[in-house]
């Protein structure tokens, strides 16, 4: 994807309410399908932990609307796992069959 929005949301754990999971990260896709995440201030990241990124489409018709739908690549979620320190996904999206994630972090 080449343009659109991202968004980590964070995985609950063990018996804990989904409500106090944490603050989700989101950031805005560039034309080369890169991102950076923001949950407090501009470029922060997301928590540490388990998150479900879901991917939004812009809406071509309403430039003022940020997201027309959410898209899950080949019909699946895409499960990242953020960890302490610097973090980079490589996420390889296909219309069909489940997304493939390469995680490098540090």
């Amino acid at each position: 994807m080449t343009e659109g929005y991202i968004v980590l949301t964070p995985v609950p754990t063990g018996d804990a309410n989904p409500l106090n999971s944490g603050k989700s990260a989101s950031g805005t896709l560039s034309s080369s399908g890169t991102f950076e995440l923001t949950t407090y201030e501009k470029g922060d990241g997301a928590l540490v932990g388990k998150h479900i990124a879901h991917f939004f489409r812009p809406d071509p018709e309403d430039d003022e609307q940020i997201v027309e739908e959410k898209y899950y690549p080949g019909g699946q979620e895409v499960e990242l796992e953020v960890i302490e320190g610097s973090n980079k996904f490589d996420i390889h999206l296909h219309a069909d069959g489940a997304p493939e994630v390469i995680q490098a972090g540090s």
